[in-house]
C-alpha cells in the first residue's frame, strides 16, 4: 500500500535504506567512534534511562490536579533538552532517536518542562477556541473586572492612610546551586522558596525565603510568614488590614490561615479582610517583584542559598531595595494545632450543593471573634454557618514545628556532593552538613 500510494519501487526503497546505513557508519568512523549495532529496545531503554535520570521538581501551582512530572527549570526548552540528549548519546556511543521519537516518549512518560501556570486562564482560552459560550465568558470577564475594581479601591484607601493593603504570592521554586556546566543539568538541586508580601501604600516589599532543609510548603509555613509580617508592620496604627492573593487553597484559602488571622484580629483589636482574585487573572504588584528577581538571576551563578539575599536586594533600587527575611527551622510555628481553632471549617455551606471553600471571594475577621464571608464582591458580608468555639486566646501559644533541620533525600545529597567540584572550596561545608536520609 505504501509503495503503491507513493508510486515507488521496492528496489528504490532498499537502496535508500542501504545508503542511509552506510552513511551512518561512515560518519561514526570520521568521528573516531567504533560502529556498534544496537537493537531498538536498547535505544529506547537508553532514552528512558536518560529521562529517569533528569532532576524533577513538584509544581506548587497545580500539584493536586495534574499527573505530569515537571523537570527542573534549568532546562530552557524541549529543544535544549534534545540537544543534551544527543550529547549524551555521543558520550555513550549509541545512535540517538529522532526529535519526533524523542518527543513521543517524552509525552508518554508525562514529563513536562517546568513552567508556572498560575496566571494561565483556562476559561479565556476555552472561549478563544470556541469551546465556551459568549454568556459564560462575559460573566467571567465581569468577575475579573469587579475584583480589579475592588483592589484599586482598597489601594486608594491605603494611599490615603485609611487601611493597610497588601498583595502576597509565592515565587516559582528556585534552585541552588545554579551553575553553567553540563553536570548541572543531570543533578537534583536544593529547592529555595520565596513568599512575597507587598505593601500597596509604601511599596515596601518583604521576601521570606527558606530552603527545603529549613522548612516545608505547608499551610502552616505560609501562615507563619504572613503573621510575622503583620506583627512587624501593622501594629503602629490601628487600621483595618486588607489582603489580596490568588485562591490557592493550601496557601491562602484554608482554616489554618483563617484561624491564625482571627487570632491576630482578636489579640490586636483590628479587622482583617482577605480577598481573592479571579482564577486565571491573579496578576499583582508582587508579581512584578518576582519578575525583577528573575531578571537579576538570569545567567547568574549562585553557590549558596544565602546568596539569594543579595540577589533579591539588588533586584530593585526605587523606591527602596527589596527586603529579605531569611528563615530557619526555628522560625516555623505550628498553626495547624486543632485545639487552637475557633472555627473548624470555613466552608460557607453545610449541606450538599451549598457553596464550598473555592466559592469564597472574601473573608472578614473581626475583633469579636467572628468570621464573615462573601460569595460575590457585590454581596453583603454574612457570618459563617458554623458555631465558633469558646477558647481562651491568651492561653494559646504556638510551638515550633521542627526541632531540627529537615532531611533531604540521600540521592539529592549525593548529587550535591558531585556538584561540589564546580563550587568554590568555602561552600563545601554547607553541602557536607546538610541533613539527609541514610542510603
Amino acid at each position: 500500500m505504501f509503495l503503491g500510494t507513493l508510486g515507488l519501487k521496492e528496489k528504490m526503497i532498499h537502496s535508500w535504506i542501504k545508503k542511509s546505513i552506510c552513511g551512518m557508519v561512515d560518519k561514526a568512523k570520521k568521528l573516531g567512534h567504533t560502529p556498534q549495532v544496537h537493537k531498538n529496545e536498547d535505544r529506547k531503554s537508553h532514552l528512558k534511562q536518560f529521562f529517569d535520570d533528569l532532576p524533577k521538581q513538584p509544581s506548587h501551582y497545580c500539584r493536586k490536579v495534574t499527573s505530569k512530572i515537571y523537570l527542573e527549570q534549568s532546562f530552557q526548552s524541549k529543544s535544549h533538552l534534545y540537544k543534551l540528549y544527543k550529547e549524551k548519546c555521543v558520550e555513550d556511543k549509541i545512535e540517538a532517536y529522532t526529535r519526533f521519537s524523542f518527543s513521543c516518549l517524552f509525552d508518554d512518560m508525562k514529563l513536562s518542562i517546568f513552567r508556572p501556570r498560575k496566571d494561565e486562564c483556562d476559561i479565556c482560552y476555552s472561549y478563544k477556541i470556541k469551546l465556551l459560550s459568549e454568556d459564560d465568558y462575559n460573566k467571567h470577564v465581569a468577575k475579573k473586572n469587579r475584583v480589579q475594581l475592588e483592589k484599586n479601591k482598597n489601594k486608594e484607601e491605603a494611599l490615603h492612610d485609611q487601611v493597610y493593603t497588601f498583595t502576597m504570592d509565592t515565587q516559582a521554586v528556585k534552585l541552588c546551586p545554579m551553575l553553567n556546566v553540563n553536570a548541572f543539568y543531570y543533578k537534583t538541586k536544593l529547592l529555595i522558596h520565596n513568599f512575597t508580601v507587598y505593601d500597596l501604600q509604601s511599596r515596601k516589599c518583604v521576601n521570606y525565603i527558606w530552603n527545603e532543609s529549613e522548612g516545608d510548603l505547608s499551610a502552616s509555613a505560609f501562615t507563619m510568614c504572613l503573621i510575622k509580617h503583620l506583627t512587624a508592620n501593622c501594629l503602629a496604627a490601628k487600621k483595618p488590614i486588607i489582603l489580596f492573593s490568588d485562591g490557592c487553597c493550601y496557601q491562602n484559602r484554608n482554616s489554618i490561615l483563617s484561624n491564625a488571622l482571627l487570632h491576630f484580629a482578636i489579640d490586636h483589636n483590628v479587622t482583617i479582610e482577605q480577598k481573592y482574585l479571579e482564577k486565571g487573572h491573579t496578576q499583582m504588584e508582587c508579581d512584578a517583584v518576582h519578575s525583577r528577581i528573575e531578571r537579576k538571576l538570569k545567567r547568574r551563578v549562585t553557590q549558596l542559598p544565602s546568596e539569594y539575599i543579595s540577589v533579591i536586594r539588588e533586584a530593585r533600587s526605587n523606591p527602596t531595595p527589596l527586603d529579605v527575611c531569611y528563615l530557619t527551622y526555628k522560625d516555623f510555628l505550628n498553626y495547624d494545632d486543632k485545639t487552637s481553632f475557633i472555627y473548624n471549617s470555613i466552608r460557607p455551606g453545610r449541606v450538599p450543593y451549598d457553596p464550598v471553600v473555592t466559592n469564597l471571594r472574601a473573608l472578614k475577621y473581626t475583633p469579636e471573634g467572628r468570621i464573615f464571608y462573601k460569595i460575590d464582591f457585590d454581596d453583603d458580608y454574612k457570618e459563617l454557618p458554623h458555631r465558633p468555639k469558646a477558647i481562651n486566646i491568651k492561653a494559646i501559644s504556638f510551638r515550633r514545628v521542627f526541632q531540627q533541620r529537615l532531611k533531604i533525600k540521600y540521592c539529592k545529597w549525593i548529587h550535591l556532593q558531585h556538584l561540589k567540584q564546580h563550587l568554590t572550596p568555602d561552600t563545601h561545608a554547607f553541602y557536607d552538613l546538610l541533613p539527609h536520609d541514610n542510603e
